[in-house]
């Protein structure tokens, strides 16, 4: 595989993985993942706004343990 697919790969588990974090921190407060994204927006978090209101591309806890199904990028 070339190097820039790899890189590719790279960005996304790294984007999934801060996404999945940020979601985590809306729900430690209490604030569903709608309202979260409208905040985010606010304050020109545009991207991982729009991102956790989607299902994620890269199954993290599956990287982590070991037990991913695959990757979208092949």
């Amino acid at each position: 595989m070339s190097k820039e697919l790899e890189f590719i790969k790279g960005v996304d588990k790294l984007h999934a993985f801060y996404t999945e974090n940020v979601r985590m921190l809306a729900h430690a407060y209490d604030i569903d993942e709608a309202t979260a994204a409208r905040l985010l927006d606010r304050y020109d978090y545009r991207n991982v706004a729009r991102s956790i209101l989607r299902p994620p591309r890269v199954d993290i806890l599956g990287e982590i343990t070991g037990d991913s199904p695959g990757e979208h990028l092949e």
